[in-house]
């Protein structure tokens, strides 16, 4: 114990020292962070690269607990290189982007080659352990173990928008992911991790609202990639085999929060790199909470989601962690804390391609004729007819004749013409005809104007369509006579239903 309480120690002190020093190095350089009245609203220049302090902390921490003999051993001497290399590697990154502001895809595109070596020379998940069960990933845990990693520099990346809580999260899953290594017997993982708790506290003091220095990219990127290798090493069962519900649910909220951007950009026809003020700390914010409030409440949210994968490794219950962060998701979008936004937009487009699905299956006509048949025979007459004008105007019809036959001769027949004010010639036409036993025919015949059936429409569909209603009205012929008033040859009067005008012969 006293051990970790030296580890913890040496990478505070370290952090807390060196920040200034970076602080007056970034302003010397003009690195800084202007606000801009609306996704950035502190009142004054901030200055960034507080990554270098961070990296360097953690990196003299590393150093002391190895020649320190606090963590022996070769799993924490190739740690120890994989995250001196690998932080290095996006730190750098991460402090010309301070500077000249890459764009986003160039950023990612650089994160993406500072991971992939490592994962490529064996740094990967080769099986993960999910209730219980394990499941052999093979070549497929390259891409997995890259998108992990990627989506923790990004998840806390995005995260960094408010004083001090990138620094309130990495701190609280650090410290979480260092508990759980300790309990699954990974203790050079539990050096690393205080380690970089450790550099984050010092850090803190200088970061807390109102923030004397940021992160900066160099900062939040070198926090997320050390999560994310942290979240790896913290569960292995085996040299090969990650439980991997503890580091889920205790990236639940970062993970969260860059899932939902994601959507909420692509729903809204946004670019995916396109920054808004929709995040969790925003949302909170704008809801009128402080800048203290807001650390509080989501490093509570995600200690809890840290307390449950920790009991959850304790216990070897998969499910207790799931339902847990399971749970808290679905009380902050209740409380319309964050996430009933896009709640609201994943409704809205489901209710579109819903709308569109059933639009496209009208279109294509029932493909079940008899189906369709037994559900129009519980239908009265002028609702059968009501249904059949509805359906075939998806096809831009504009005329429907109904005509019942005997042995050739027109007995009864049943029409109707949208009411346009166009001229009564016909473009095109399609008719479908059914005969049936005891010599009747019936046949229904639909037109619309113009010289040809637009594109959009389905001819084969349309044709179903009337083959199902013709179908039933000659086999329900006392459906067709109750739509006329007498037989043909008599003179019937006119009339109008619900804005179309409908004729009778």
């Amino acid at each position: 114990m006293a051990s970790w309480v030296i580890t913890f120690g040496v990478s505070l002190v370290a952090s807390a020292l060196l920040t200034p020093a970076v602080r007056w190095l970034a302003l010397s350089w003009g690195v800084v962070d202007r606000p801009d009245g609306l996704r950035k609203r502190h009142p004054r220049e901030v200055p960034l690269w507080g990554g270098i302090a961070v990296y360097l902390a953690t990196a003299c921490g590393l150093s002391v607990a190895r020649l320190g003999g606090l963590a022996r051993g070769y799993e924490f001497e190739e740690l120890y290189a994989v995250l001196i290399a690998m932080a290095g590697f996006v730190c750098f990154i991460g402090l010309i982007d301070d500077d000249v502001r890459l764009k986003p895809r160039v950023k990612l595109l650089l994160q993406t080659c500072a991971v992939v070596p490592l994962v490529l020379a064996g740094f990967r998940v080769y099986s993960v352990v999910l209730f219980g069960n394990t499941f052999d990933l093979g070549w497929a845990g390259v891409p997995l173990t890259v998108l992990w990693l990627l989506g923790c520099i990004n998840a806390i990346n995005l995260l960094d928008g408010l004083d001090g809580l990138a620094s309130v999260v990495g701190l609280t899953a650090s410290l979480t992911l260092g508990v759980i290594a300790d309990a699954t017997g990974n203790r050079h993982v539990t050096a690393a991790a205080i380690v970089l708790a450790g550099a984050l506290a010092g850090f803190l003091i200088h970061n807390r609202p109102p923030a004397r220095i940021f992160l900066g990219d160099s900062g939040s990127m070198v926090i997320g990639v050390i999560l994310g290798i942290l979240g790896i090493q913290s569960t292995l069962k085996t040299s090969t085999t990650l439980s991997i519900t503890a580091p889920l649910v205790v990236m639940t909220f970062p993970m969260f929060d860059t899932f939902l951007a994601l959507v909420r950009r692509r729903l809204t026809g946004r670019p995916f790199d396109a920054a808004d003020r929709q995040h969790i700390h925003h949302r909170l914010l704008d809801r009128g909470m402080g800048p203290w409030v807001v650390l509080g409440t989501i490093g509570a949210l995600c200690a809890v989601t840290g307390i449950a994968a920790y009991a959850a490794t304790l216990a070897r219950s998969d499910w207790l962690a799931w339902a847990t962060a399971l749970t808290l998701v679905v009380l902050v979008v209740r409380l319309r804390w964050f996430g009933y936004y896009e709640w609201r937009l994943a409704m809205a487009s489901a209710r579109r391609a819903w709308a569109k699905a059933r639009r496209g299956w009208e279109l294509l006509g029932p493909r079940r004729s008899s189906s369709t048949r037994r559900q129009l025979a519980k239908l009265p007459a002028r609702q059968v007819w009501a249904t059949l004008v509805e359906r075939v105007q998806a096809w831009n019809v504009t005329h429907v004749r109904l005509a019942l036959s005997h042995e050739g001769r027109l007995r009864w027949r049943r029409a109707w013409h949208a009411s346009h004010g166009e001229a009564e010639e016909r473009g095109w036409a399609v008719a479908v005809s059914v005969s049936c036993p005891e010599g009747w025919t019936c046949e229904i015949r639909a037109a619309g104007i113009g010289r040809e059936m637009p594109e959009f429409v389905s001819p084969a569909g349309l044709v179903r369509l009337l083959d199902a209603f013709a179908s039933h009205f000659a086999d329900h012929r006392e459906q067709v006579m109750e739509l006329a008033d007498d037989e043909i040859g008599d003179v019937l009067p006119a009339w109008k239903e619900k804005g179309e005008q409908c004729r009778a012969a």
